[in-house]
């Protein structure tokens, strides 16, 4: 929170709590790590696929991966897609685009013998479970994109496999920023593979400005995490860190009703310019969830998809 001093301190108790019930108010963190459990699961799984013939795919296809997902999780856990379908606010799953497609306007060619990547990660444990199950414990023999049926060769959830791939829980992202002990960069860099953008005051905003990036992460932690940050990460953003570096394109992406939506894709450095351990802690570990949450609109349908890389 903001002192009278003027100064962002570790809120008071501590704004995050070991685990969170529904009658508390964050606590203070615990002296040491709990075991982690694999109930709080977040999965980011990269499925390797190849073409037989030559085709021309839309330059954005993350609302056509949404949709072969959601087929896929269907034989697994029917419930689960009708829950994901109802659900109010962020999903709890992202999807991306091509990862490695190259584009131009015409759209994204495709060619035979080449190894293309799709990318969807879970928030849940039901959802990271009913993936992993759907993917790499049971890999399709194709995923079909626009009608057009991509031969799956292969699927990991291992960092080692791919460098957009990954596991982890929610209480491991907490304990390497925020139990005790060496000091915690004031500066971290942002990758947006994918167009990203942010609604502000009504209005759409294509820049990835600091108060909007981490504001969509701690609402998007806080909806899903066991764990509670403070909201007032929000306001640290928009008061205390600096977009210090960036290198972005604007790239549009065509909406169901055929209008563009226009979102920044590239790199940005944030910097802090004050706070405690605690606001830098949560920071850097925002940074680590982007990769598992995305940022900002429509990161269930190919938008906002982002990771943290090590600065120089």
């Amino acid at each position: 929170m903001w002192c009278a001093r003027g100064r962002w301190k570790d809120p008071s108790p501590a704004a995050l709590k070991w685990p969170r019930s529904s009658t508390c108010k964050p606590c203070a963190l615990p002296p040491a790590a709990p075991e982690p459990r694999t109930t709080e699961m977040l999965v980011s799984i990269v499925t390797t696929v190849e073409t037989d013939t030559e085709i021309l795919l839309p330059r954005n296809v993350g609302r056509a991966h949404y949709a072969a997902i959601l087929q896929r999780l269907h034989a697994v856990n029917p419930d689960l897609v009708a829950a994901i379908h109802e659900g109010d606010g962020p999903k709890p799953l992202t999807c991306s685009d091509i990862l490695n497609g190259r584009s131009n306007r015409d759209g994204t060619r495709l060619e035979p013998g080449t190894p293309y990547y799709l990318r969807v990660t879970g928030l849940t444990p039901d959802v990271s479970q009913a993936l992993l199950k759907a993917l790499v414990e049971k890999p399709p023999a194709a995923i079909e994109l626009l009608h057009h049926p991509l031969r799956v060769t292969g699927a990991t959830a291992d960092a080692a496999g791919h460098g957009w791939a990954g596991a982890a829980n929610y209480e491991s992202l907490a304990a390497r920023q925020m139990l005790p002990g060496g000091s915690i960069p004031k500066q971290v860099t942002m990758q947006f593979a994918s167009p990203t953008a942010f609604k502000q005051a009504g209005r759409q905003m294509p820049l990835p400005l600091p108060d909007l990036v981490f504001g969509s992460l701690v609402e998007r932690w806080n909806r899903f995490s066991p764990l509670a940050l403070s909201p007032e990460m929000r306001r640290f953003g928009a008061e205390m860190l600096a977009l210090t570096r960036y290198r972005l394109q604007s790239r549009p992406v065509q909406q169901k009703n055929g209008a563009l939506r226009i979102g920044g894709v590239g790199t940005a450095t944030y910097r802090a310019l004050g706070g405690d351990r605690y606001w830098l802690a949560t920071m850097q570990m925002l940074a680590e969830f982007a990769r598992y949450s995305g940022v900002g609109v429509q990161t269930a349908t190919g938008m906002g998809q982002a990771r943290r890389l090590e600065d120089n």
